[in-house]
């Protein structure tokens, strides 16, 4: 035992000379007197930096991994740094080593903080009576009633900024949420995150986590809606697991046939109630939650020993994985049954299954229909099913991406090239377009 502990200790020792071996390396190769550079301002900016007579700009100081790039044209004389990311010369604004368009170096000036926000490096300036963000201009913002908020939170005499691009009408002050981050800010009775007005119940919202907060009437997954979702006994169970006082949920998907009262979480993957057992939120329907403990459950969830076939798309069997014959990504055969991704399919065999490109596996032909990736490519004539490439495919009557009909495009006259793809237009009808690189 004591030969043990001391191979421990030596071993200890060795790790740390290591660590301390590799920080002092790292810190001489990123150093940048190594480049022949000094900071113009390294207690305001480490991005900055005067090298042979040159303006030179590197992210984060990290010379190491990114480098230095020369601003073009920047006066290394006159050249000084007014923030983190802001610089300015005799000639121009920088922002994170780019020229500021219709910014003046003779009038800059910082933006007044409110909300006890710190305004040092928030992106904000104002020059030649324009407001900056990020070194773009916010049009139309009043510079001398400009402040900043916080996040990306700014407002005048008239609106209130989010970024540059959305603004909204000013009714009051905006203020501070209570133990909320940066995407938020109240605006009299509205509630705005990410400047997008979420709720209108200012007085009853309150932040439950990073991602979710609730009001009178919902549940918000980092802004959203969950639909479902309600207050009352609302309960963050786990990181993967939450409930209400309907029922329990992975994630933000309702655990269908789920009991919130006896609902209890095994491990990330297994959980269950008096009711079911339940694997990443869908119904185990050959395993009865009585005969499944903590232990057991730690052992279905070693996915090379088990795995789950969907009977539907919320009911799942847990079986032996060496059980499990794979024909494609999207299609197993298990019991000489054959299983898709979401649903088993009834009155299917194995050798109904019929692979169209060995090579890639994406196109499956199932009796009278063609499968693309496991979705059912509708309407796809089987007889006349041609291949083109691994995305483009057709038959007598017309030429399909992915598993979508294209609509502009005719199987007789179609040329394949490799810049050709498809999107869907506001119809909802997929159409053919030519990458531009």
């Amino acid at each position: 035992m004591g030969i043990l502990m001391w191979i421990g200790i030596v071993l200890l020792f060795i790790f740390i000379i290591c660590v301390i071996v590799v920080a002092a390396f790292s810190f001489y190769v990123s150093s940048p007197s190594m480049y022949n550079a000094t900071a113009y301002n390294s207690k305001v900016s480490n991005q900055y930096y005067r090298q042979d007579g040159k303006v030179v700009f590197v992210r984060n100081g990290n010379f190491f991994q990114i480098g230095g790039k020369e601003i073009e044209g920047a006066d290394s004389d006159t050249f000084e740094v007014i923030d983190q990311s802001y610089a300015k010369d005799i000639n121009n604004v920088y922002f994170n080593g780019k020229s500021v368009v219709g910014a003046s170096p003779s009038s800059v000036k910082f933006v007044k903080s409110e909300l006890n926000a710190n305004s040092a490096n928030s992106g904000y300036l104002i020059s030649n009576d324009k407001v900056f963000c990020y070194g773009d201009v916010i049009e139309g913002a009043e510079p001398t009633t400009f402040v900043y908020l916080h996040g990306l939170y700014s407002m005048d005499k008239d609106y209130l900024y989010y970024y540059i691009d959305i603004k909204i009408p000013l009714k009051l002050t905006p203020a501070a949420i209570s133990n909320a981050n940066e995407h938020y800010i109240r605006h009299k009775e509205q509630v705005i995150y990410q400047g997008q007005v979420i709720s209108n119940e200012a007085n009853s919202f309150k932040i439950i986590s990073d991602e979710y907060s609730t009001d009178t009437f919902h549940i918000y997954s980092y802004g959203e809606i969950v639909e479902e979702m309600v207050p009352d006994g609302f309960t963050i169970i786990s990181p993967y697991y939450r409930k209400d006082k309907n029922q329990a949920y992975y994630f933000n998907t309702p655990i269908l046939k789920s009991d919130p009262n006896t609902f209890k979480v095994l491990n990330d993957t297994i959980s269950k109630d008096q009711r079911n057992l339940y694997y990443r939120g869908n119904v185990v329907e050959n395993k009865k939650p009585s005969e499944v403990s903590r232990s057991d459950a730690d052992e279905l969830e070693k996915m090379w020993k088990w795995d789950s076939l969907h009977l539907d798309a919320t009911t799942v069997i847990l079986v032996p994985s060496d059980d499990i014959e794979k024909i494609t990504n999207d299609f197993y055969v298990y019991n000489n049954e054959v299983y898709g991704r979401n649903k088993k399919l009834e009155n299917v065999k194995p050798e109904d299954v019929i692979v169209l490109d060995l090579s890639e596996s994406a196109f499956v032909r199932i009796s009278n229909q063609v499968f693309y990736h496991g979705t059912a490519m509708n309407g796809a004539d089987p007889e006349s099913f041609t291949i083109i490439s691994d995305r483009f495919s057709k038959d007598a009557n017309h030429v399909y991406w992915r598993e979508h009909r294209l609509v502009d495009t005719e199987p007789s006259t179609f040329k394949y090239d490799d810049n050709l793809y498809a999107d869907e237009n506001e119809a909802g009808e997929y159409c053919l377009k030519v990458a531009e690189y």
